[in-house]
């Protein structure tokens, strides 16, 4: 047997996943002549199906080889590198816990523009997959490490606003993976890869890949298996820029302890304390998935399909050790005999207070699995084709706590019970000990979405004189739910270094669409989309989409787009349940809350308050704007160029707003009460017998805004030189020419391009390029890359740095074909082992949002096709 993935294309759409991959039309013409067979095909950013759409839409492609010929291993490390990608909002697994105020353990998400992984469209065979039960922050997204690699045909990346097509999420727009279909034949691969360093951060992958024919049907089913190990901080020379410190305070007189040795601050009364040395660079993980997709073809030309999708993805985040500030009886057995003396020195024996840490480092164990499920019909009416299809998906998460979440009730049982010793960083402490003061803390979540398409495309019966108007009409009924449940422990702030909130809600959802493609002379085309989704929560919304393509010449087309977009409010944002913080007002003459202080506040010139945050069923959608202007060339057969300019407006944005409810209650808009109980669960503030502020319960409100602009620019030339093999180059790089955010519509607005930003430290650079080539001839093949990203200023928090330079990282491939049915491909990422440049702001000296310390990276993959 042999093994091959029918790809069943036009001539033209082969002819654009060539130019977008790098290879010529000559290849194209090539892959048609095998292939005879036409199907009816899509491009992502357009439901129509049979119509020249080349050029129309700025969509990339990269297929499988692409991402494994550049030494990547998942898809999230693709995506963190991708230059449309390389911004806000991407993140991976960064090793880092806290609870559900960032990633959770284990997870990855990929923002489009920099707008937010809230506002990319993720996608699966163009049908949406179910968000993931956790968020990052405040935003939702699709785990993309639900997703194995192995089982990608390939990738298509729309960057440009399509809610006019594909609904909300649309806004910066929309990745496609696409499955690997109609396979023939068996594959075998395995993989191993490790870094050169003398840490272990060895990772293994194995792959099924198997084709099952019969006169009428294929079934394609893909088994995947990776695992990895972790990296951590300690195993990189990193530059620490921030540490803390422990101390142990007798009669108000701060003492560093024994195990510090010299190492103090304070003139020798605290310890200084490596935190960040504690942490993951990336964290292990295994995970196992699979994917099956059948097909069964009717003798009425009619098409069954099915699809299935399983992944279950396990590991470990870590922290470092969560710290305490705790009070222990100046007698206990547990007291040093140097701070034992310190405290008799003034005849009396009293309290003696310990601000350290706990002996063990924070480790979240997380347990994720993702289900899909979808059957389908399509077939043709007279020269209309037809397709249906209903979906089930849904992930379930848990993570546990397994080490270093103490309890802070049990700790002050155990200080009370005298069995817990906090000196000496509780080093001292038995296991016996430590597990009686553990958390498991379990949080739970589930996410499930289920719908039903429709969709009917065809010409119309108008014949203009430049040819038939093309449409595709649809619609299609959807219900999602989400809960995330943390334990009540974790809810109540009741684990030291620890905060949770839960979040639960449902909502239905259906929209119906209607695009064309209206030829209006010979070479004008314009592509126009309509689309209304209404939900049961918040309403309708109506998006629409206006394209124009110009072909100027045989070569050179150029093309417009302008379009809405909506984000509909995430369902943790509407469901969101009760999280408390603190927080304060100015008073005085001219403060805008000043109707909210009374007698403290006058007299001190500012109130601090509690602050109850929990979801708001109010929301409405979040709103975009975004312009496309572009231009795809083929100056000779073997050099393609495309340009891009694009301008995205973002209003609306979701948000936790104290100052929207602080205002309505000093406008009479909302309640003021003497006590939280007369609030009855409404938005408003309670203050005491003196008029002082002391608490206000707030949540999320559409109060942001977010605007941005750039270019991309893409080339692809190939050198066919005979002799010695044929050069596929490439470039692919965005130049962000603008980037403003603003809180809220009383802030101002916020100039964040090109620099680090926020307490994450969250980059956004201006230019962010890959280039290199791919070299082919005879049983071998070769691959040379780079990836570069400018410079940025330093964060907020920066001390002895301004700028955080550039960085560019090599990666190179070569790989041999021993015989027709085996190959052997050699990778390595970051070939001249680059450190990540020194920025001062993060704590661990380097900007993890888009650099890395991972050194350098080789993978040995050997496959075998029967």
């Amino acid at each position: 047997m042999y093994f091959k993935a029918k790809m069943k294309l036009s001539t033209l759409s082969v002819a654009i996943i060539m130019a977008t991959t790098g290879q010529s039309a000559y290849a194209a013409e090539e892959a048609t002549a095998e292939e005879q067979k036409v199907e009816k095909i899509q491009v992502t950013g357009s439901r129509l199906k049979g119509v020249d759409m080349e050029g129309a839409n700025p969509v990339q492609i990269f297929d499988r080889d692409d991402l494994t010929s550049r030494g990547y291993s998942t898809l999230s490390d693709f995506l963190r590198d991708l230059p449309q990608a390389s911004s806000a909002g991407t993140f991976t697994e960064n090793g880092g816990v806290g609870g559900n105020d960032g990633s959770p353990a284990g997870s990855a998400g990929v923002s489009l523009r920099g707008l937010g992984s809230s506002s990319t469209l993720v996608l699966v065979n163009g049908r949406r997959v179910a968000v993931d039960s956790f968020t990052n922050g405040f935003d939702s997204f699709v785990n993309v490490n639900s997703i194995p690699m192995s089982a990608l045909e390939r990738v298509e990346i729309l960057t440009d606003g399509a809610s006019s097509v594909y609904g909300s999420d649309a806004i910066a727009g929309v990745i496609n993976f696409i499955l690997r279909k109609d396979v023939e034949g068996h594959e075998i691969s395995a993989s191993y890869g490790d870094d050169t360093e003398d840490s272990d951060f060895g990772r293994y992958n194995l792959t099924y890949v198997g084709g099952f024919n019969t006169a009428n049907s294929n079934t394609t089913l893909v088994v995947d298996y990776f695992d990895r190990k972790a990296l951590f901080n300690s195993d990189r020379p990193i530059d620490v820029t921030f540490k803390s410190n422990t101390r142990v305070s007798v009669d108000g007189v701060d003492y560093a302890e024994d195990w510090c040795g010299d190492d103090t601050r304070n003139s020798g009364g605290r310890c200084n304390y490596d935190y960040v040395i504690q942490r993951a660079i990336q964290p292990d993980t295994s995970a196992l998935g699979t994917t099956l997709n059948h097909i069964y073809r009717f003798d009425d030309g009619k098409e069954f399909f099915a699809e299935a999708m399983y992944q279950h993805n396990t590991g470990s985040a870590y922290d470092s050790a969560a710290s305490f500030d705790i009070d222990i009886a100046g007698d206990s057995p547990f007291v040093p005999a140097r701070f034992a003396a310190a405290n008799a020195e003034d005849g009396t024996v009293d309290n003696i207070r310990v601000r350290s840490r706990f002996p063990e480092r924070r480790i979240q164990d997380y347990d994720t699995t993702s289900y899909r499920l979808l059957a389908g019909l399509r077939g043709e009416v007279a020269d209309w084709s037809w397709e249906t299809a209903a979906i089930y998906g849904k992930t379930e998460n848990e993570i546990t706590h397994v080490s270093g979440y103490i309890g802070k009730d049990k700790l002050d049982a155990a200080i009370a019970g005298g069995s817990f010793n906090p000196f000496n960083l509780g080093r001292d402490n038995s296991e016996a000990v430590l597990a009686t003061i553990r958390e498991l803390a379990p949080r739970l979540g589930e996410s499930e979405v289920m719908s039903l398409d429709f969709n009917i495309a065809g010409d119309l019966p108008i014949e203009l004189s430049a040819g038939a108007i093309s449409a595709v009409f649809g619609g299609e009924v959807r219900s999602e739910e989400i809960s995330d449940n943390p334990s009540a422990v974790a809810q109540s702030d009741g684990i030291y270094g620890l905060g949770a909130s839960d979040a639960k809600a449902d909502r239905s959802q259906y929209a119906l669409y209607g695009e064309f493609n209206i030829p209006l002379t010979e070479n004008l085309d314009a592509i126009a989309a309509l689309r209304y989704d209404h939900y049961s929560d918040f309403g309708g919304d109506v998006n629409p989409k206006l394209s124009l393509r110009y072909r100027a010449t045989d070569d050179l087309i150029l093309r417009a787009s302008w379009s809405t977009g909506f984000r509909a409010p995430s369902l943790s944002q509407l469901g969101a349940g009760t999280s408390l913080t603190a927080n304060y007002i100015d008073c005085g003459a001219g403060q805008p809350f000043d109707g909210l202080c009374g007698d403290f506040g006058a007299q001190f010139g500012e109130l601090e308050f509690d602050q109850e945050t929990l979801g708001n069923t109010g929301l409405d959608a979040e709103s975009s704007e975004a312009v496309n202007l572009g231009a795809s060339w083929n100056i000779t057969n073997n050099l393609q160029l495309t340009v891009d300019y694009w301008r995205y407006d973002h209003t609306d944005i979701v948000d936790v707003d104290a100052n929207t409810t602080l205002r309505a209650c000093t406008n009479g808009n909302a309640p003021v009460a003497s006590s939280e109980a007369a609030l009855a669960g409404a938005f408003g503030c309670v203050v005491d017998s003196g008029n002082d502020l002391v608490f206000l319960r707030t949540g999320f409100f559409n109060v942001g805004s977010q605007e941005t602009d750039g270019v991309d620019v893409k080339v692809n030339y190939r050198l066919d030189t005979g002799s010695i093999g044929t050069f596929d180059l490439f470039v692919n790089a965005t130049k962000t020419l603008s980037y403003e955010r603003q809180i809220t519509a009383d802030s101002p607005k916020q100039d964040l391009l090109g620099k680090l930003s926020g307490a994450s430290e969250i980059a956004r650079p201006e230019l962010v390029a890959d280039f290199g080539a791919d070299w082919s001839m005879e049983n071998w093949s070769a691959s040379l890359s780079a990836h570069y990203i400018s410079s940025l200023g330093d964060g907020d928090f920066k001390f002895d740095n301004e700028t955080v330079d550039s960085w560019m990282v090599f990666s190179g491939s070569v790989g041999y074909d021993i015989t027709d049915n085996q190959s052997l491909l050699f990778s390595v990422r970051n070939l001249t082992d680059k450190e990540p440049p020194y920025a001062s702001s993060p704590t661990n000296g380097y900007a993890s949002s888009v650099h890395d310390w991972i050194g350098r990276l080789w993978t040995v993959r050997y496959t075998m096709r029967f």
